[in-house]
């Protein structure tokens, strides 16, 4: 089978088309760990759509909008539209989006490292709070040093008049 045919009505992960479309992905070399259909009905440039988003290991994602005749017209990778040669043969046109995930991966890597992740407002770091607390051990710690030093400098100052 060459083209793969959504059905639109009700596309979800758990259908036939879909599964076939993860199976040529993970036989092109691209393992395909999480699909995402989203039940919401977009409308952009005058086509009715719905995207299937896929998800694979190295964290690339790939994002197929299906019209409503059940062909992909448009697809995204990594958030980006991907013009695709061979728009009829849907096996080569799989073909080609791995290859074009592969030929980007180190960059993409790279972007997904840079990203600065901000915790959300609920979740609270320990570094303020453990750095407050090592500062006043410290400050504890040189305190009981200076008291034993001058301990020792008192016991030396009475034990040598002593010896003398």
């Amino acid at each position: 089978m060459k083209n793969l045919l959504f059905s639109f009505e009700d596309l979800s992960a758990k259908d036939k088309a879909a599964k076939q479309a993860a199976r040529y992905f993970s036989r092109a070399g691209a393992n395909v760990v999480q699909q995402d259909v989203p039940t919401a009905v977009k409308r952009s440039s005058g086509i009715t759509y719905r995207e299937m988003t896929l998800t694979f290991a190295d964290s690339q994602q790939v994002v197929l909008r299906i019209k409503q005749s059940g062909d992909i017209f448009q697809v995204l990778l990594n958030g980006k539209v991907l013009p695709i040669k061979n728009q009829d043969d849907h096996v080569k046109a799989i073909a080609e989006i791995v290859q074009a995930m592969d030929a980007g991966r180190s960059r993409f890597q790279k972007l997904l490292a840079a990203a600065q992740v901000r915790p959300p407002a609920g979740i609270r770091t320990a570094a303020p709070k453990m750095e407050q607390v090592l500062t006043e051990k410290r400050d504890a710690l040189k305190a009981t040093i200076a008291e034993v030093r001058s301990q020792i400098e008192a016991i030396k100052g009475t034990a040598a008049p002593a010896a003398a």
